[in-house]
């Protein structure tokens, strides 16, 4: 029997409302979408849900999304990253690129947009096997 493995994005922002909102909108597209209201949590969501690629906001209280990032490429270099941002442009994209972001995404996006964006940084992370631990 092949059973299909769901995709899991880690979505990590501070509005609860964009947060239910994508992951609505994951699950309509067969993936499983776990919210973060905080980055001081994204260490211990990764070890316990093996996320697939995260899913980062810039703006975040408490830690910021690019230190996030910096942390996230200490311990998981191959973790893809796809970082967002409302407050953003050219250069704040290619700043977090710089940082080690897979991809970038300025709010308000459109679902063709994430789905593109999610699709382009999986391509990109080396394939590992069902089970398998990033950084251990």
């Amino acid at each position: 029997m092949n059973a299909a493995r769901t995709t899991t994005v880690l979505l990590v922002d501070d509005d609860g409302d964009w947060r239910a909102a994508l992951e609505h909108w994951l699950q309509g597209e067969g993936m499983r979408g776990i919210g973060l209201g905080r980055g001081e949590w994204i260490t211990s969501a990764i070890d316990t849900h093996r996320p697939d690629v995260v899913l980062l906001d810039i703006h975040l209280p408490g830690l910021d999304g690019l230190q996030i990032l910096e942390v996230l490429r200490l311990r998981w270099p191959s973790l893809p990253v796809v970082v967002m941002t409302a407050f953003g442009g050219f250069e704040t994209g290619e700043l977090a690129r710089r940082c080690g972001a897979t991809g970038y995404l300025e709010k308000p996006f459109r679902m063709a947009e994430l789905m593109s964006e999610l699709a382009r940084a999986l391509e990109s992370a080396p394939q590992r096997s069902i089970g398998e631990t990033r950084g251990r």
